[in-house]
């Protein structure tokens, strides 16, 4: 399993995190779209996955923190700068991995936005954009295969079909384990 939060850990004291995590907004969808489709091809030349947070500014603008490299199963945040408010995190699954369900949000994934109040974006090998409700833990594909840049190496569904959406408890199921 990709451990995204564990490092995350570490820095959550100096982050400001907006308030509890909302509805998903057309105007961050956008900007998501836009930044994943090139850190997805990224991610998926260099085998490592890439995250950040998604800021807000005051005027309901959008950008996003400075992009942080991980290994292939991992990556942490840098903490934010005084002022940044963060509204949601994102990251990639890095390339196609033989017995890795990288298709999905991960458990740690999930559970660490909904820790830190904050919602989620998960680009996968496959090209599959994924956002997660920090709230409720359920998770919503953006858009589906190869809507970014994919792996030309990813074989699809080896773990099975991929639903549009999961809840936490179903995503439990899919990895096979109990809460």
């Amino acid at each position: 399993m990709r451990k995204f939060f564990t490092a995350l850990v570490v820095v959550a004291t100096s982050m400001s995190f907006g308030h509890a995590a909302q509805a998903q907004d057309a105007r961050e969808t956008e900007f998501v779209m836009g930044l994943m489709e090139q850190m997805n091809r990224l991610s998926v030349t260099f085998n490592r996955e890439v995250c950040g947070f998604v800021l807000q500014d005051n005027e309901g603008n959008y950008s996003s923190t400075k992009a942080s490299w991980g290994g292939e199963a991992s990556c942490a945040s840098m903490p934010l700068e005084p002022g940044m408010r963060a509204v949601s995190s994102w990251h990639t699954h890095a390339a196609w991995g033989l017995g890795y369900d990288g298709e999905v949000p991960s458990i740690q994934d999930v559970e660490g936005d909904m820790r830190f109040g904050v919602n989620g974006w998960v680009g996968t090998p496959g090209g599959r954009l994924w956002y997660v409700n920090g709230t409720t833990g359920s998770m919503t594909q953006v858009c589906g295969r190869g809507c970014l840049p994919e792996d030309p190496n990813f074989f699809p569904e080896e773990h099975g079909p991929v639903a549009e959406t999961y809840s936490l408890d179903g995503l439990y199921a899919r990895f096979g384990r109990s809460r």
